[in-house]
């Protein structure tokens, strides 16, 4: 398929529907524990508070859209995949901790380094920040997804 597609515009190619993202609405969000309950409350899945409509307050995070989580995948998350043996995607939950921080941060910097994109430089950034908190603290960093 060779159509661009403009935002997320819908393209019919013999009969097949098309779009550039799935959900520009729905959230990804990765986070940091704060503490040991909060670590729990993240391996029973629970990081959304329904009520706040937000991450609940338990926890360091970062959030953006689909537009932006494939930005990241492209530019970070595939070379943290690679490196670390993990599976970093938007239809899994995954864990990046132990000696795989030390990893993920030479990596995040390595990226950073080498990239012009603005937009990535600054999700590169705050990414970075959770890693370095996630090391800090000696907890984890999850990807919600």
């Amino acid at each position: 398929m060779t159509d661009k597609f403009q935002d997320n515009d819908e393209r019919i190619i013999d009969g097949v529907r098309y779009v550039k993202y799935l959900d520009l609405n729905k959230w990804y969000c990765v986070v940091v524990p704060k503490d040991q309950a909060a670590y729990d409350l993240m391996c029973d899945y629970k990081v959304w508070d329904d009520e706040k409509q937000d991450v609940r307050d338990c926890y360091y995070f970062m959030k953006f859209h689909e537009d932006l989580y494939l930005l990241m995948e492209e530019y970070l998350f595939n070379f943290i995949d690679d490196e670390c043996d993990l599976l970093i995607n938007m239809y899994e939950e995954e864990w990046i901790e132990g000696d795989n921080l030390p990893k993920a941060l030479e990596i995040t910097d390595r990226m950073i380094n080498n990239s012009d994109n603005e937009e990535f430089l600054k999700l590169a950034k705050e990414f970075r920040e959770l890693v370095k908190k996630a090391i800090e603290l000696n907890t984890c960093v999850g990807c919600f997804f």
